[in-house]
Protein backbone atom coordinates (compact mmCIF):
# COMPACT_ATOMS: atom_id res chain seq x y z
CA UNK A 1 0.00 0.00 0.00
CA UNK A 2 1.79 3.22 -1.05
CA UNK A 3 0.49 6.13 1.20
CA UNK A 4 1.42 9.04 -0.72
CA UNK A 5 1.56 12.52 0.67
CA UNK A 6 1.14 15.21 -1.56
CA UNK A 7 4.04 17.47 -0.57
CA UNK A 8 3.24 21.70 -0.08
CA UNK A 9 4.55 24.04 -2.46
CA UNK A 10 4.56 25.50 -5.75
CA UNK A 11 5.26 23.76 -9.28
CA UNK A 12 7.13 25.30 -11.80
CA UNK A 13 4.73 26.35 -13.73
CA UNK A 14 2.96 28.29 -10.73
CA UNK A 15 6.75 30.14 -10.51
CA UNK A 16 6.91 31.29 -13.54
CA UNK A 17 3.62 32.36 -14.17
CA UNK A 18 3.44 34.73 -11.07
CA UNK A 19 7.52 35.55 -12.45
CA UNK A 20 5.76 36.63 -15.66
CA UNK A 21 3.14 38.63 -13.92
CA UNK A 22 5.69 40.61 -11.56
CA UNK A 23 7.72 41.31 -14.96
CA UNK A 24 4.69 42.94 -16.36
CA UNK A 25 3.49 45.03 -13.27
CA UNK A 26 7.28 46.47 -13.25
CA UNK A 27 7.54 47.13 -17.03
CA UNK A 28 4.07 49.07 -16.45
CA UNK A 29 5.45 51.47 -13.31
CA UNK A 30 8.90 52.05 -14.13
CA UNK A 31 8.26 54.63 -17.58
CA UNK A 32 5.96 56.49 -15.13
CA UNK A 33 8.79 56.30 -11.88
CA UNK A 34 10.96 58.18 -14.39
CA UNK A 35 8.56 60.51 -15.52
CA UNK A 36 7.94 61.38 -11.38
CA UNK A 37 11.30 61.63 -11.43
CA UNK A 38 12.04 64.36 -14.02
CA UNK A 39 8.90 66.03 -12.34
CA UNK A 40 10.62 66.71 -8.95
CA UNK A 41 13.43 67.51 -10.54
CA UNK A 42 11.52 70.39 -12.57
CA UNK A 43 10.28 71.50 -9.05
CA UNK A 44 12.84 71.31 -6.82
CA UNK A 45 14.85 73.49 -9.14
CA UNK A 46 11.83 75.65 -9.75
CA UNK A 47 11.87 75.65 -5.61
CA UNK A 48 15.60 76.55 -5.14
CA UNK A 49 15.37 79.06 -8.11
CA UNK A 50 12.41 80.83 -6.37
CA UNK A 51 14.08 80.84 -3.03
CA UNK A 52 17.15 82.32 -4.45
CA UNK A 53 15.27 85.25 -5.60
CA UNK A 54 13.67 85.78 -1.87
CA UNK A 55 16.52 85.61 -0.47
CA UNK A 56 18.19 88.40 -2.25
CA UNK A 57 15.28 90.53 -2.50
CA UNK A 58 15.12 90.10 1.59
CA UNK A 59 18.43 90.48 1.91
CA UNK A 60 18.32 94.29 0.13
CA UNK A 61 15.16 94.89 2.24
CA UNK A 62 17.19 93.68 5.29
CA UNK A 63 20.49 95.36 4.84
CA UNK A 64 18.78 98.73 3.75
CA UNK A 65 20.75 98.66 0.56
CA UNK A 66 21.54 97.15 -2.79
CA UNK A 67 22.07 93.31 -3.39
CA UNK A 68 23.45 92.04 -6.65
CA UNK A 69 22.11 88.95 -8.68
CA UNK A 70 23.90 87.90 -11.57
CA UNK A 71 24.05 84.90 -13.93
CA UNK A 72 27.81 82.74 -13.02
CA UNK A 73 30.05 83.21 -16.07
CA UNK A 74 27.90 85.67 -17.67
CA UNK A 75 25.39 82.45 -18.65
CA UNK A 76 21.99 82.12 -16.65
CA UNK A 77 22.45 77.81 -17.25
CA UNK A 78 25.80 78.11 -15.24
CA UNK A 79 23.43 79.11 -12.38
CA UNK A 80 22.79 82.60 -10.34
CA UNK A 81 25.08 84.61 -7.44
CA UNK A 82 24.00 86.61 -4.94
CA UNK A 83 26.05 89.23 -3.53
CA UNK A 84 26.85 92.57 -2.10
CA UNK A 85 28.44 95.03 -4.35
CA UNK A 86 31.14 96.25 -1.81
CA UNK A 87 33.36 98.21 -4.66
CA UNK A 88 30.77 99.78 -6.23
CA UNK A 89 32.43 98.84 -9.59
CA UNK A 90 29.49 96.97 -10.55
CA UNK A 91 31.47 93.36 -11.82
CA UNK A 92 31.57 90.76 -9.17
CA UNK A 93 35.38 90.24 -7.56
CA UNK A 94 35.87 87.47 -5.35
CA UNK A 95 38.50 88.66 -2.96
CA UNK A 96 36.20 92.43 -2.49
CA UNK A 97 32.58 91.91 -2.82
CA UNK A 98 30.26 89.65 -0.45
CA UNK A 99 28.95 86.59 -1.94
CA UNK A 100 25.74 85.59 -0.01
CA UNK A 101 24.28 82.77 -2.33
CA UNK A 102 24.89 80.61 -5.45
CA UNK A 103 22.68 78.25 -7.38
CA UNK A 104 24.06 76.25 -9.48
CA UNK A 105 22.10 74.79 -12.72
CA UNK A 106 22.58 70.95 -13.68
CA UNK A 107 23.06 71.15 -17.37
CA UNK A 108 22.78 67.66 -18.20
CA UNK A 109 19.29 67.84 -16.19
CA UNK A 110 17.40 71.60 -17.11
CA UNK A 111 17.94 74.49 -19.00
CA UNK A 112 17.14 77.76 -17.75
CA UNK A 113 16.14 80.71 -20.60
CA UNK A 114 15.90 84.45 -19.03
CA UNK A 115 14.14 86.71 -20.72
CA UNK A 116 13.35 90.54 -19.39
CA UNK A 117 9.75 91.50 -21.56
CA UNK A 118 10.65 89.82 -24.74
CA UNK A 119 14.37 90.35 -24.53
CA UNK A 120 16.44 87.51 -24.04
CA UNK A 121 18.81 88.01 -21.33
CA UNK A 122 21.79 85.22 -20.85
CA UNK A 123 24.04 87.39 -18.84
CA UNK A 124 21.55 88.43 -16.35
CA UNK A 125 22.17 90.70 -13.63
CA UNK A 126 20.14 93.05 -11.83
CA UNK A 127 19.94 94.59 -8.08
CA UNK A 128 17.42 94.50 -5.96
CA UNK A 129 17.11 98.19 -3.60
CA UNK A 130 16.07 98.68 -0.42
CA UNK A 131 12.57 98.32 -0.81
CA UNK A 132 12.56 94.82 -2.40
CA UNK A 133 12.57 96.47 -6.36
CA UNK A 134 14.37 95.09 -9.22
CA UNK A 135 16.14 97.34 -11.66
CA UNK A 136 14.93 95.86 -14.31
CA UNK A 137 12.59 97.70 -15.56
CA UNK A 138 10.20 94.89 -17.17
CA UNK A 139 9.15 91.21 -15.85
CA UNK A 140 11.76 89.17 -15.75
CA UNK A 141 10.68 85.93 -17.11
CA UNK A 142 12.64 82.31 -16.36
CA UNK A 143 11.59 79.03 -17.91
CA UNK A 144 12.55 75.86 -17.37
CA UNK A 145 13.18 72.98 -19.56
CA UNK A 146 13.91 69.73 -19.14
CA UNK A 147 14.61 66.80 -22.20
CA UNK A 148 11.17 66.64 -22.66
CA UNK A 149 9.37 68.34 -25.30
CA UNK A 150 5.68 69.50 -24.69
CA UNK A 151 4.03 71.06 -21.54
CA UNK A 152 6.71 70.31 -18.59
CA UNK A 153 8.09 73.20 -18.05
CA UNK A 154 8.00 75.64 -15.21
CA UNK A 155 8.44 79.80 -15.73
CA UNK A 156 8.85 82.22 -12.82
CA UNK A 157 8.28 85.60 -13.79
CA UNK A 158 9.08 88.03 -11.30
CA UNK A 159 7.76 91.93 -11.55
CA UNK A 160 9.75 95.12 -11.09
CA UNK A 161 7.87 95.21 -7.54
CA UNK A 162 9.70 91.62 -7.12
CA UNK A 163 6.99 89.55 -6.20
CA UNK A 164 7.52 86.28 -7.94
CA UNK A 165 4.44 83.81 -9.68
CA UNK A 166 4.94 80.49 -10.81
CA UNK A 167 3.30 79.44 -14.13
CA UNK A 168 3.19 75.58 -14.88
CA UNK A 169 3.22 73.30 -17.83
CA UNK A 170 4.72 75.92 -20.47
CA UNK A 171 5.73 74.27 -23.45
CA UNK A 172 9.20 73.18 -23.65
CA UNK A 173 10.87 72.21 -27.48
CA UNK A 174 14.07 70.34 -27.85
Amino acid sequence: MNNFRRMAGFTLVELMVVLMVLGIITAMGVPSFNTMIKNNRMVTMTNDLNGTLQYARAEAVRRGGAVQVSAIDGDVNNGLRVWVNENADKAYNSGTDTELRVLRIDLAQIELDADVGTTPMENLDFTFNARGESSLGDILSLGLCDDRDGLYGRQLQMLVSGAVRLQKDTACTK
